[in-house]
């Protein structure tokens, strides 16, 4: 199951960076520093399909692989309930896919699909940010040199995260850049934990 869960994540963090950086080629004036990466998948826009498949796929992965390592780390409560927090990051990639945000994301008469979008999208950049530093106060505890390393690492890509989560709205101007941060982090700290559970059989001991 380790093998498989780090394929989930690597699959997954692979497909957004085909999002990020091939979704913006046909568009002449994207800017990821003041855009969302949610407008490359907009409702009528030139790459929105492929690009809400790509996030469809991709938070599907992700929220694969965390409730794979819930099951794989150190049980605690803080583990346990860190990766299930950041799999509603995955599944707010997912239903960010599913319910395309409207030409630009941000109407002034915005549709259903931006609604559930906002709504999917934002609860799952709290819940991965609160997981990371879940998951990092658990790796603390553990009995191994990475544990140790996810701690440090929770905090290095958590505080930024923290911060830069609450200027992602509209009214932020570099809200593209603010966005970035977040994803970046999170999916720094999802591949760290995806290569530790390779580093050894972690079990089912409790913590």
């Amino acid at each position: 199951m380790r093998q498989i869960a780090l394929a989930c994540a690597v699959l997954s963090l692979i497909l957004m960076g085909l999002t990020v950086f091939v979704g913006p080629v046909p568009l002449t004036h994207y800017n990821h520093w003041t855009q969302y990466i949610s407008e490359l998948g907009a409702t009528g826009s030139l790459t929105g399909d492929w690009v809400s498949g790509l996030f469809i796929a991709s938070g599907l992965l992700l929220t694969a692989f965390w409730l794979m390592a819930a099951f794989l780390f150190p049980v605690s409560v803080a583990s346990v309930i860190g990766c299930c927090l950041s799999a509603l990051n995955g599944l707010g990639l997912l239903f960010g896919g599913v319910f395309p945000c409207d030409v630009g994301c941000t109407p002034n008469h915005p549709t259903v699909s931006q609604i559930l979008h906002d709504v999917f999208g934002g609860f799952g950049y709290f819940a991965g940010v609160i997981g990371v530093f879940l998951i990092g106060a658990a790796a603390r505890r553990w009995p191994h040199l990475w544990g140790r390393r996810l701690f440090i690492l929770s905090l290095i890509c958590g505080l930024p995260a923290a911060l830069a989560v609450w200027l992602i709205g509209p009214e932020f101007a570099w809200h593209g850049a603010a966005q970035r941060i977040v994803e970046i982090a999170l999916a720094v700290f999802t591949l760290a934990s995806a290569l530790a559970l390779q580093q050894r059989r972690w079990g089912r001991s409790k913590l």
